[in-house]
């Protein structure tokens, strides 16, 4: 087996050659440019929303297949799903063809969980907090040359978006490449578990060998799964927010550049010399990166009742104040650095989550409860989508959604704000009591479940 550093280094490299796609940031101006003459109600009601709906989909067989198959043969397939996505976006023309593009890119982010989770099979505990860390920076620096690159060639006029796209499909062709040489992980704990070594090792091998044989005893077998692991109150409050947040987080990333559209004075220009999304996503993206690899190395104990709770509380407010400042001016500038601190923030409080719920999992199910909480992020958006977005519901203006949007994270900040009320009280009411950490709590309601 190749040294950690190794394998971490590769998977690196290859998170950020999937994301070096300098035309991202200018999607919405390119379908809607002389290249594909899509309308932005198009664009908006018609296009967009496949992406979410496909997402869905394809998430629930890379929730089983990526510990069933151990990681790589998923991380393979989001690259070729990526490079898929780029050859239907360059050289195939209408709505229908535009909405494949979202359906295979969906798979694409639907396979990002064996990404996010692989090293966490491949390392020791110790390390959990880094490498979850350096592979989201990973991601985060590959975007932000991506952006900054993208700017440059528009504003100088260097490449055209069509040429634009033809970078990000040579970038995504590099990441399937880099991700063959990737070694695959040994043990996968849902179908793959690794051989014991403790003096449980008998009553270890009869839970190994009593897999599901049959469709309703591997029903049982995942339900029992998901209740043991959020019967641990911390991956239960971080899985909470990082659900509900990162729904909030892929509306808005997915509607920005429709926002930035309808605010920009200079829609008509052909040359898009004026479009400042490059540069806007490279800043949100460097600040994302520095905060996030920071977080890697401060020690602070998150497990402390009541500290999550008001992480995620605070977090909340301002991302409704920043939203609905986003929906109601007319300074493009103004939404630009709303958009980036937003991001941010998000970053942040994701890379925080993803360490604590690998830290705190009893059995090491990462990509499985990944790929659970990322579930239940689309199915949430996509009711959302359905309502607010879509063209069959009240298909809203996209100033109108970012409204409904601060709305949302308003009542986050209400759901988490009563939560770290509640846990204040009891840590006041308990603070007679020997001292007992919420480690120690979980475990005990771990061995009693």
């Amino acid at each position: 087996m190749m040294d950690w550093r190794i394998v971490c280094f590769i998977v690196c490299a290859f998170g950020f050659s999937k994301d070096l796609r300098p035309s991202e940031a200018y999607l919405t101006a390119f379908l809607t440019g002389p290249w594909k003459n899509l309308t932005e109600t198009e664009v908006n009601n018609e296009i967009y929303p496949w992406w979410t709906y496909s997402y869905l989909l394809w998430l629930v067989p890379m929730l089983l297949l990526t510990d069933y198959l151990r990681y790589k043969p998923i991380i393979i397939l989001n690259g070729i799903a990526a490079v898929v996505t780029w050859v239907i976006l360059l050289w195939a023309q209408g709505v229908p063809a535009m909405r494949s593009m979202q359906v295979t890119f969906g798979l694409a982010t639907a396979c990002e969980m064996g990404y996010y989770s692989y090293l966490f099979a491949v390392v020791s505990e110790s390390h959990y907090q880094k490498v979850s860390s350096f592979t989201r920076a990973a991601s985060l620096f590959g975007r932000f040359v991506g952006y900054l690159c993208g700017q440059l060639f528009v504003s100088f006029d260097l490449l055209d978006l069509f040429q634009l796209n033809i970078f990000s499909f040579v970038s995504v062709t590099i990441g399937l490449l880099i991700s063959i040489i990737l070694p695959r992980a040994e043990y996968s704990e849902l179908f793959n578990p690794r051989p014991m070594e403790s003096t449980d090792c008998d009553s270890d091998e009869e839970k190994i060998h009593d897999r599901p044989k049959s469709f309703r005893q591997f029903i049982r077998f995942i339900v029992g799964e998901i209740k043991s692991i959020y019967s641990n109150r911390n991956v239960l409050i971080w899985s909470i927010w990082w659900a509900f947040a990162s729904c909030g987080s892929f509306q808005i990333a997915n509607y920005a550049q429709n926002l930035w559209y309808v605010l920009t004075p200079y829609k008509n220009d052909s040359k898009q010399r004026h479009l400042y999304n490059g540069a806007v996503d490279a800043a949100g993206t460097f600040f994302s990166t520095c905060t996030v690899l920071l977080i890697g190395f401060i020690p602070i104990d998150w497990s402390v009742r009541g500290r999550c709770e008001l992480l995620m509380c605070i977090v909340c407010a301002i991302n409704t104040v920043m939203l609905f400042v986003m929906a109601t001016t007319s300074s493009i500038w103004v939404c630009y650095i709303m958009y980036d601190l937003f991001r941010a923030s998000y970053q942040i409080v994701i890379t925080i989550a993803t360490a604590q719920i690998a830290k705190h999992l009893v059995k090491q199910r990462y990509g499985f409860v990944f790929g659970c909480n990322t579930f239940l992020a689309l199915l949430i958006e996509t009711i959302l989508t359905l309502i607010v977005v879509d063209q069959s519901g009240l298909g809203l203006d996209v100033q109108t959604q970012f409204k409904v949007y601060g709305g949302y994270f308003g009542a986050m900040t209400v759901g988490f704000a009563a939560t770290w009320f509640w846990s204040f009280l009891r840590s006041g009411s308990n603070s007679s009591r020997p001292t007992e950490t919420l480690e120690m709590r979980d475990q005990k309601d771990t061995e009693n479940t």
